[in-house]
């Protein structure tokens, strides 16, 4: 008796070939061409069916065989109280790979992340042999891209490696649950759940560190947020004309989601004073004031939010720890708070570490001897 194995995926996907995702409204996106068909350990891939049980022409004679033996590869396994049935033994993307149907938990990309490849949504590790160019987006569990994040959203779940850099412009987000490793960054948002790490400079960024940050070289400019301590290289500030802020001691997490707080408070404060311009103007008043009203209740319900938020930032504080290490140079200008604490510095130091005493930061001399 002739049997068709039915696939719970498209045998048939050439990575070479891709065409946008379809949306409902009948346009295309040309960032979401489904590059990999992600699976999770135990889902079903494929299964055999009886031929004579199909409907005429819905059986594709490429998948007819006489008997049932499985093109089973790598990272597939079948189950004894099911054995028409094969199933993902391992999280990652199932294909055809020399005749054989596989999941490998690694997807390798030799080029770069754009518009031949789209957006790369996978739930195993991702090594990119390319760069990750400006609005595109990486997930994966363990992350290593070789070129530069460029303006692009690069998640990982686990680990993340930019051997390249970053050039954010402005509009780079990069986000690890553990530690994070780049080659350099600017202009860029990073956030880890561990530490990060930056071999060279480190400018005009917008930090979060879990627990650690150490720069080899530069950190000039931008925000850093940090749990534990900072170590900066050769440089930290960039003088009085840069604005360099470190706020050490509490959780950055909460600090960051109280960003985001901030950041959509800015916009309804911006679309309420629109919806009240437009009600002088005597347009579409009725309208407007029904979205005023909507505003109004959810700027109230992020006020209430932020309270709450910073009631559980304040119990993260971990002061009695912190250290800002510079074995380099600090040059004016450089805002530092440590806990409740804030000092801003008024002249060029070098060799010093920063901690908290009495509720002030202080300034100790000699990181080096500190550090051994």
């Amino acid at each position: 008796m002739p049997y068709w194995l039915k696939h719970h995926f498209n045998p048939h996907q050439d990575q070479q070939v891709l065409r946008p995702e379809r949306q409902d409204d009948g346009s295309v996106d040309h960032y979401e061409l489904n590059f990999v068909q992600s699976v999770e350990a135990g889902d079903v891939i494929a299964q055999w069916m009886d031929l004579a049980d199909m409907p005429e022409g819905q059986a594709d004679p490429r998948f007819v065989f006489d008997d049932k033996v499985f093109p089973a590869g790598k990272g597939t396994g079948i189950k004894r109280a099911s054995p028409d049935k094969l199933f993902a033994a391992v999280n990652g993307y199932v294909c055809y790979r020399d005749g054989k149907i596989v999941v490998l938990d690694t997807l390798t990309l030799p080029s770069e992340v754009d518009f031949r490849t789209g957006n790369i949504n996978f739930i195993g590790n991702v090594i990119i042999g390319g760069s990750a160019r400006g609005g595109f987006v990486v997930r994966g569990r363990d992350v290593t891209i070789q070129g530069q994040v460029e303006g692009a959203r690069v998640e990982a779940l686990r680990g993340l490696n930019c051997r390249g850099g970053v050039k954010g412009g402005k509009t780079a987000f990069l986000e690890s649950g553990r530690t994070m490793k780049l080659a350099f960054c600017e202009y860029a948002t990073i956030k880890a759940g561990e530490d990060i790490l930056v071999k060279g400079a480190l400018m005009h960024s917008d930090v979060y560190a879990g627990r650690r940050l150490a720069v080899g070289g530069r950190l000039t400019g931008g925000r850093i947020h940090c749990h534990e301590y900072v170590y900066v290289g050769e440089q930290l500030g960039g003088g009085l004309d840069t604005d360099t802020s470190l706020v050490v001691g509490y959780d950055p997490g909460l600090l960051f989601a109280d960003a985001e707080y901030d950041r959509r408070i800015a916009a309804l404060l911006e679309e309420m004073a629109a919806c009240e311009k437009s009600i002088k103007r005597g347009e579409n008043p009725q309208q407007c004031g029904i979205r005023l009203a909507s505003v109004n209740r959810e700027l109230d319900l992020l006020k209430t939010l932020k309270v709450k938020l910073w009631e559980g930032i304040r119990g993260t504080g971990q002061v009695d720890r912190c250290r800002i290490l510079v074995p380099g140079v600090v040059r004016p200008g450089v805002e530092i708070s440590i806990g409740s604490a804030f000092l801003k510095v008024d002249d060029y130091l070098e060799d010093v570490f920063f901690y908290h005493e009495n509720d002030e930061v202080r300034i100790g001399a000699s990181a080096h001897k500190f550090m051994k």
